[in-house]
């Protein structure tokens, strides 16, 4: 078995132990941000074993902009998408907000 393939069973194992607790809260939280980031970590310093470059790497930093995501909605930045609308449209909204009121 390769180094690699081991990295990759250990970073599958991670998700599976942490899958449970990440799904089990629905709204947006601070520990559930927390909890993200520490995913994203576990899986960055996998990463580095495996030299920073491929899917565990790309998967911690998928994991990592999902958790600042939330962190924006927490504060605020970028509203969470009401039931309904996707939350591209939000963004998109948001930003047309932010870009008018910057030309006043």
């Amino acid at each position: 078995m390769t180094v690699d393939r081991e990295l990759g069973q250990i970073a599958d194992a991670i998700d599976r132990a942490m899958h449970r607790i990440s799904t089990a809260q629905t709204d947006p939280s601070w520990e559930h941000v927390e909890w993200l980031r520490l995913k994203a970590d576990l899986l960055d310093r996998l990463a580095a074993a495996q030299r920073g470059a491929g899917q565990i790497a790309r998967r911690a930093e998928l994991i990592r902009d999902r958790a600042e995501r939330m962190a924006d909605e927490l504060t605020r930045i970028i509203p969470a998408a009401p039931p309904g609308q996707h939350r591209a449209e939000v963004v998109q909204l948001w930003a047309e907000g932010s870009r008018s009121a910057a030309e006043r």
